[in-house]
């Protein structure tokens, strides 16, 4: 295996995972193999994301549809508006360095530890 299937092979390991961070804060994490399309030429489904106490999604990563003007469906659902942005999907492992990236920053924000 070469370091892009151990990565990938990380990131399939935790489908169905989920973190509870303090104050109620959950991470959830969904991730198969897909046959390679051009919509998802790296053969992965996924859904990053992040939840609030009262469990609505305040912030996710995902590829479950298309973005408009973008011939990928890899894209993030931006905190605060309520804004898709196209996400350039470089590997598994920064995937996940992107999602835990933007879910510490949020959650400095707004003060969970």
């Amino acid at each position: 295996m070469v370091a892009s299937d151990y990565e990938l092979e990380a990131l399939l390991d935790l489908d169905g995972f989920t973190y509870q961070f303090a104050a109620g804060y959950e991470v959830k994490i969904e991730a198969r193999r897909v046959a390679a399309t051009k919509d998802r030429p790296h053969g992965i489904k996924y859904s990053l994301t992040l939840h609030d106490p009262r469990h609505r999604r305040i912030y996710g990563m995902d590829n479950a549809h298309g973005v408009r003007g973008r011939t990928t469906f890899d894209h993030r659902h931006v905190y605060g508006p309520r804004k898709i942005v196209p996400y350039e999907f470089r590997s598994p492992a920064q995937l996940l360095e992107d999602f835990y990236r933007e879910v510490e920053r949020i959650l400095s924000e707004r003060g969970v530890k």
